[in-house]
């Protein structure tokens, strides 16, 4: 029995046993071809090629895959040729899958490799920074702008996408209720990707599960740690938060604490404090640039009760100045 008789021998009584999720497909004097699944999303095919001097020459290794990038599959092949050249004259097959399901085990994120690429080249600038730990399927990054920052963690389990990112943040000198709600909007949009909607809205397609990493992000980067250290309060026009990051109040009734409105726009506590308070009160208050009624736990008397409030401070208004007046006569 010539050598490749005996590996391929091996490898029909053996290599299933050998490998988590391994199904051989295909055994021939030319190839071997298995199947290595670890989930949906996780799944390759190997198509393993003998040279006429094998063992004396490596073996041939393509990857297909129809989740993973392209990118992926190319590294994994390069890491299956390595091993293979370190295995010359002996057998190589059972080691080179074995090789290959331990990529799968150890890169949680190799199901998102271009979600963290566009998060790394069109989300990060300059100064920001982000870490990867692959095996615990988890990456920290920092964003900064004008001195504001977050220090956000992320972290997928084995079915990701089917189950949606994590998000958290661990530190950061934004308002701790303002970082807070920031944090909970990006973990929603994270669960939306996921989860159907309650409702489904006529004419559109059926619902499908997404990644979420980008998002998610995308929100948590763009529109929050780079947008509000510059943004202006939507009723004085002053940049809303001061410019040293220490100079932050945490006091929620502060005249310059940054307020948050549902359509996301922001405002000085005392800008709107005043607005909330003053007519036009009917069909409620609505946000200056946008036009969207404003909904908010500090202001939450109905048009009716804010104008009979209004109403009366102007009539307390009045009799001040009357009497005022009288006295000054």
């Amino acid at each position: 029995m010539s050598f490749l008789d005996e590996e391929l021998a091996k490898i029909r009584k053996e290599l299933e046993g050998s490998v988590e999720g391994l199904e051989i497909l295909s055994t021939s004097q030319h190839s071997v071809q298995v199947k290595i699944w670890k989930t949906e999303y996780k799944q390759l095919r190997l198509l393993i090629m003998f040279p006429e001097e094998y063992p004396h020459k490596c073996l041939m290794v393509e990857v297909k895959s129809k989740s993973l990038p392209e990118r992926v599959m190319k590294l994994i092949e390069n890491i299956a040729e390595k091993e293979a050249k370190k295995l010359k004259g002996q057998y190589q097959v059972i080691q080179i899958c074995k090789v290959a399901r331990q990529f799968l085990d150890e890169n949680m994120f190799i199901v998102c490799a271009d979600e963290l690429d566009a998060v790394k080249s069109k989300l990060l600038e300059e100064g920001d920074e982000i870490k990867i730990k692959q095996k615990a399927g988890s990456f920290q990054l920092t964003a900064h702008k004008n001195g504001y920052y977050m220090n956000l963690k992320f972290s997928v389990t084995d079915d990701y996408p089917e189950t949606n990112a994590k998000v958290e943040c661990k530190s950061t000198n934004f308002p701790a209720d303002l970082a807070a709600m920031f944090v909970r909007q990006g973990v929603e949009l994270s669960r939306r990707c996921v989860v159907p909607p309650a409702i489904e809205k006529k004419g559109e397609p059926p619902f499908q599960v997404k990644p979420s990493i980008l998002p998610a992000a995308e929100y948590l980067i763009k529109d929050c740690i780079k947008f509000y250290p510059i943004a202006q309060c939507s009723i004085c026009d002053n940049q809303t938060f001061p410019l040293d990051p220490e100079d932050v109040t945490q006091d929620i009734r502060g005249p310059v604490y940054v307020e948050y409105v549902y359509c996301s726009h922001v405002f000085h506590h005392k800008c709107l404090d005043r607005y909330m308070k003053s007519p036009p009160f009917k069909g409620g208050k609505k946000c200056p640039i946008c036009g969207k009624r404003i909904y908010h736990e500090k202001w939450k008397a109905t048009p009716e009760l804010a104008e009979q409030r209004w109403a009366y401070q102007q009539a307390k208004r009045r009799e001040l100045d009357e009497v005022t007046d009288f006295m000054d006569f």
